[in-house]
């Protein structure tokens, strides 16, 4: 499955937000989208699966514009998954993780032995089974969101979309999260992701997009930034990039 933006422009009113993007996703990446507040980084992520309407022929799904599609065949391909929320009412995770399937269900089918398995399958894919039947009003943030990850699955969706996953989580749980990911990433999901954490970026994606202004300025490998001043330009100020012990990269402001 390949995610294609072409040419992408849009405009709250008269205010220009994106500006001739052109960004492709294909199987197996895992791709962080950084940059600094109003860049347009939330706003590329609620157009690609058509919470905003984008330009017809500007994103496309295996050749085919998303807005041709129907919202059923739309979640048949991807998810997207938002920062922390709460549940209303006090579902188990397993049963939270269940909902996930509405999408290939009639109104009034309730799910079956075949949508039963799956939550297990999914439980196991994201070892989360020491939560399984829990109170998902009991589990820490990071497991919540992990939550929400296992009820895209259940969607049969290849492409997450995740808005600031590690958003009000703490470093063990941002880290416990993108490790999913990743993991998810090497089984051949394909994953777009925004953060303000570029140190999360340099250590959890197969590639880096950097947008400033609307634009994107940077597209490769989180490596290929070492020795730039991308980072320092988008964000303001002198960010040196070091190489550590392991072979991982950190961001140290100047």
């Amino acid at each position: 499955m390949t995610l294609e933006i072409r040419d992408l422009h849009f405009s709250y009113r008269n205010n220009e937000v994106l500006k001739g993007l052109n960004l492709t996703v294909s199987d197996g990446e895992m791709v962080s989208l950084l940059g600094r507040n109003g860049a347009g980084k939330t706003t590329l992520m609620r157009l690609i699966p058509g919470f905003l309407k984008a330009p017809e022929q500007s994103i496309l799904i295996d050749g085919k514009p998303v807005l041709q599609m129907s919202l059923r065949e739309r979640a048949s391909y991807m998810a997207y998954i938002p920062q922390i929320t709460r549940s209303v009412f006090p579902y188990s995770v397993r049963t939270s993780i269940l909902m996930g399937c509405s999408n290939r269900l009639s109104l009034l089918q309730n799910p079956g032995r075949r949508e039963e398995q799956r939550v297990e399958e999914v439980i196991d894919l994201l070892n989360i089974r020491a939560i399984a039947d829990r109170n998902m009003e009991t589990i820490s943030g990071g497991e919540r969101q992990l939550v929400l990850i296992a009820r895209a699955l259940m969607q049969d969706a290849r492409l997450l979309i995740l808005d600031e996953p590690t958003s009000f989580l703490d470093y063990g749980n941002q880290l416990l999260v993108l490790e999913r990911v990743q993991e998810l990433a090497g089984q051949g999901y394909s994953c777009i992701y925004s953060t303000h954490n570029p140190d999360l970026a340099l250590s959890h994606s197969t590639r880096a997009v950097v947008m400033k202004d609307g634009v994107i300025v940077f597209d490769d490998k989180p490596a290929s930034l070492f020795g730039t001043d991308v980072l320092s330009n988008v964000y303001g100020r002198k960010i040196e990039i070091a190489r550590t012990e392991n072979g991982g990269m950190v961001c140290i402001p100047q």
